[in-house]
């Protein structure tokens, strides 16, 4: 019981929680970059249970995100690309990694982990992420995405060092596991990500021995813009012209030619 304490207070503290997987399988080309929004609502879900009569009662609440986070990532290699994301509706902000260790015709594999602060006004919390992601090619501009993923996030007192702040006792661990499926549809630059999740949270207060468990349902849409694409088709055209040049350009005179014969001796 005392775990939903700090899930209150999170979800009071903050209005919601950071949004699971945003990402697809596909990584940025070397040089591209891409800016994007996530808008999201959260249905969050709890049962207790009375333990003297045994009655199991069930609430529920949809809580929208009404300030969308921003994301912003860079391709750096080959199957690597670097970036993160604000989301100033739960006051946090996460790094993360993403590389794509399988590619086929149609199949997309990688795992995006991530590092996160989020603070909750008189609680303060550092998480782990991992996510593991599969995409695949449905059409030239669709694609199908499925995510599984785990986190952690240690949460403690904002002024642990004042001891006689009686909310230090607020700080806890929360643990996540979930599941995420989607849609990726996209044009050149520009692509929109509409999915649906739901993961099941573990909170536990530090010191205590009990955990309160809530399931949430998260439905998003990811919109995002991809940069560095123009600078590389003009380079391709330049390079096609340059061909064209080349091919054009008539060959360099041959040697001049050597001197005829002499003039022929006179008989004798």
């Amino acid at each position: 019981m005392r775990g939903l304490l700090l899930v209150g207070l999170m979800v009071s503290g903050t209005g919601c929680l950071m949004s699971g997987n945003y990402h697809s399988a596909k990584t940025l080309n070397k040089g591209e970059s891409q800016v994007g929004m996530t808008f999201s609502a959260t249905r969050y879900e709890s049962s207790t249970t009375d333990p003297n009569t045994g009655q199991t009662t069930t609430g529920a609440f949809v809580l929208p995100n009404v300030i969308p986070e921003i994301t912003y990532h860079i391709g750096m290699a080959d199957n690597l690309e670097v970036g993160g994301r604000v989301g100033l509706g739960s006051l946090a902000m996460e790094g993360d990694l993403k590389y794509r260790f399988y590619k086929s015709d149609k199949l997309h594999l990688a795992i995006a982990p991530a590092i996160s602060y989020q603070s909750l006004l008189i609680i303060q919390g550092v998480g782990l992420r991992l996510p593991g992601i599969l995409t695949y090619e449905l059409a030239d501009n669709v694609d199908f995405t499925g995510a599984v993923f785990g986190s952690t996030t240690k949460y403690s007192n904002v002024d642990a060092s004042n001891s006689d702040n009686s909310l230090g006792t607020f700080g806890g661990t929360l643990v996540s596991t979930g599941g995420a499926v989607g849609f990726d549809l996209h044009g050149e630059t520009f692509s929109i990500r509409p999915a649906v999740e739901f993961t099941r949270y573990v909170a536990r207060l530090d010191g205590d021995s009990d955990s309160a468990g809530f399931n949430v349902v998260n439905m998003l849409v990811h919109i995002a813009w991809t940069g560095g694409k123009e600078k590389k088709q003009l380079d391709r055209i330049e390079r096609k012209i340059d061909a064209l040049g080349a091919q054009s350009t008539p060959p360099p005179p041959g040697p001049a030619p050597g001197p005829g014969p002499g003039p022929a001796a006179a008989p004798m």
